[in-house]
């Protein structure tokens, strides 16, 4: 595997000095079969709840490939997979090898390629919502089992692949039901993978405490008429006193932000207005305006200071906005990473014999693992994505068939050390 991705990295350096390369340079990698899976896989629209299943019968073939135990539980109807291989002391806790399978949404016209197309250009980067959050993820899992049980490795704990339906909508009806299942607790989990970061350098990373995810729905009232009127107070220019105060917030925490290291995501507040509805015919003057603002809170940040904050705004903008939380997560548990931790040491050594270093950040966005830590399950969000630009959420959202590739190989021997404590 190492051989593998050296000999792309040469024909990544002839790629810059000659742009177009014949296609069966790459044809080893385009044709790999890992490959070919994470492409069948972008290739299902996951940002469209009726095709949540279409990945169900995916997995269900995969493992079904590898001859593992597959099953869906459904405690608030959305389907959770989990796929199982069995260590030789079950009875040791497992570990839990956690991703989604649901996408965010596209706007096409802002991707160079097909968004669900998983289309490889000259360079091997295969293009495609899902190929950093977080569908790779879940086949480097899938492979990496492969690669062990192909070498014929036992491990002594038992695996288990979980595969969630709405990450990205809170998990209101994945993980917050599942963990609170008798179904979750056999399992018997005693460490979390889960989700990671992109990184542009070669550091990998590690998130050990995610920020608390505050998505505000507020509902701003003011004086409607004709489109050709000049009403003082209307709804809009309540929204833009919003924005302003808003704005002013912003800048303040960007400025904490650039102040401090790059990888310090838990030092500030991200602050996004992202959603503004309001309206009904060009020539009315709307009454009310919804305005969503998606707030990520610092770990320092006390609750109640944030809410005395939020309410002043609501203050300042007109009595008669109504406030109400999409989501709203005032506790973030952080998993401990030291030498007391038996799981994370395994990480570290595998990743030592590996010649690379690893490294403990927040995460600068929410995931299921908040809902696991704070149920008091130790859980780490990685993932090998070096020398990647972050695009998550992005358009043209891609990750490199040689990384992905080499990504199989560091979570078997991740895995292999993780999974023979004993």
């Amino acid at each position: 595997m190492w051989r593998v991705y050296l000999s792309f990295l040469m024909l990544f350096k002839i790629t810059l000095s000659n742009p177009t390369p014949k296609i069966s340079v790459l044809q080893p990698y385009v044709d790999n079969p890992a490959v070919k899976l994470l492409q069948e896989y972008i290739q299902i629209d996951t940002s469209r709840e009726e095709n949540i299943e279409c990945a169900v019968n995916f997995w269900k073939r995969q493992a079904a490939d590898l001859g593992l135990p597959f099953m869906v539980y459904r405690p608030s109807g959305k389907p959770i997979c989990v796929i199982t291989w069995t260590g030789a002391n079950p009875k040791l806790p497992s570990i839990i090898l956690n991703s989604h399978i649901d996408v965010v949404p596209v706007d096409e016209q802002e991707w160079t390629y097909p968004p669900f197309s998983g289309y490889i250009d000259k360079n091997g980067n295969m293009y495609g919502r899902g190929t950093q959050d977080t569908k790779s993820v879940a086949l480097h899992y899938l492979e990496a089992i492969r690669k062990l049980k192909e070498d014929n490795v036992t491990l002594q704990r038992t695996l288990h692949i979980t595969l969630m339906p709405d990450e990205e909508t809170g998990g209101f009806n994945g993980m917050v039901p599942f963990v609170e299942t008798e179904e979750f607790r056999a399992l018997n989990p005693g460490f979390i993978f889960d989700e990671g970061l992109s990184y542009p350098d070669g550091t990998l990373y590690a998130t050990y405490q995610d920020k608390r995810a505050w998505q505000l729905n507020l509902t701003i009232h003011g004086a409607g008429g004709h489109g050709s009127s000049f009403p003082d107070g209307s709804a809009m220019q309540k929204v833009q006193q919003l924005m302003d105060i808003t704005t002013k917030f912003r800048e303040q925490q960007k400025q904490i932000m650039v102040s401090r290291d790059v990888n310090d995501f838990g030092s500030y507040t991200t602050i996004n207005m992202n959603i503004i509805k309001g309206g009904v015919v060009p020539n009315i003057i709307p009454s009310r305006v919804t305005v969503v603002i998606d707030m990520r809170l610092a770990v320092t940040a006390e609750v109640h200071e944030v809410e005395a904050l939020i309410q002043s705004w609501i203050a300042q903008v007109g009595n008669e906005t109504e406030l109400s939380f999409i989501r709203k997560i005032d506790v973030s548990e952080a998993t401990i990473l030291d030498d007391t931790n038996p799981y994370w040491v395994a990480v570290v050594d595998a990743v030592k014999e590996m010649d690379m270093k690893i490294m403990p950040i927040v995460c600068p966005a929410t995931s299921d693992m908040v809902i696991l830590r704070n149920r008091g399950y130790p859980a780490i969000g990685f993932a090998y994505r070096p020398y990647t630009v972050p695009l998550l959420h992005a358009a043209d959202e891609y990750l490199n068939v040689a990384t992905f590739l080499k990504g199989i190989e560091v979570y078997a021997i991740i895995l292999k050390k993780v999974g023979n404590i004993l």
